[in-house]
């Protein structure tokens, strides 16, 4: 199928069921969910509720059970697998670092090349900027035989990657695990500003800055059980996110 670069409705979910392979419980139960074009929408919850199944439906890690999901208007099945690859960028709660230099661990974000000046910026902005302290610079050999990463480095290398690549569609999985508020704060900024003109879905558990957010999605033991405007949410008695933010 064609993607159709003009529809509104980019992403629709209906009464969308998933179990992964092996597990018991539904990780997604009756999912009803529509995303607009260009909207910030955050996916709330607690740890193991279901909130990254949707982004792993989205780019056919796996097929829902039942129900169907829709990608600007057709069903997502419908696409081949690189048409979808080009509408989304996914920031994985892993991220991967290939043994192979620096400029290519940020070369594999983009499907045109990336100049050496634009890599350099990025990796300052995400605080990887001591990399390139080395006379190799964007030469320095990362993973196997290389320069080891630790875990926030590699976090800080997959969100480098997000701001390198020009996907229409942003599905972020936890992207500031591990990071102390203030750069949790920073990074944010750079994601939404990156993310101006494009579609964003953003997993977090933590409640920084989310009050940017168009839409906040709360899923609770696979169910949508809340949605709307930081303000709406706020407004609800007994609100589960209300709740959350009250404990902060």
């Amino acid at each position: 199928a064609e993607f159709d670069q003009n529809a509104t409705t980019l992403i629709e979910a209906k009464d969308l069921s998933f179990t992964y392979p092996e597990r018991q419980n539904r990780a997604l139960e009756n999912l009803n969910l529509t995303i607009q074009k260009g909207k910030k929408v955050a996916i709330l919850g607690k740890t193991g509720s279901g909130k990254s199944t949707l982004l792993q439906l989205l780019v056919r890690n796996y097929d829902a059970n039942q129900g169907e999901l829709f990608l600007a208007g057709k069903p997502i099945a419908d696409y081949a697998e690189d048409t979808l690859r080009s509408q989304f960028c996914f920031l994985t709660q892993r991220v991967h670092v290939f043994s192979d230099t620096l400029r290519q661990n940020l070369q594999f974000a983009s499907a045109v090349n990336i100049p050496d000046e634009k890599m350099i910026e990025v990796l300052n902005q995400v605080g990887l900027g001591k990399l390139l302290e080395q006379e190799q610079g964007l030469d320095i050999w990362l993973g196997d035989g290389g320069r080891p990463l630790s875990g926030g480095e590699q976090r800080r290398l997959g969100l480098a990657r997000i701001l390198l690549n020009d996907a229409p569609i942003l599905l972020l999985d936890e992207p500031t695990e591990g990071l102390d508020r203030e750069t949790e704060r920073q990074i944010l900024r750079l994601i939404l500003a990156h993310a101006e003109n494009k579609t964003l879905i953003m997993v977090t558990h933590r409640l920084t800055a989310i009050e940017q957010f168009d839409e906040l999605c709360v899923i609770d033991e696979a169910k949508l059980i809340e949605k709307g405007t930081y303000a709406e949410l706020l407004q609800l008695e007994k609100g589960f996110f209300k709740q959350l933010v009250e404990r902060v």
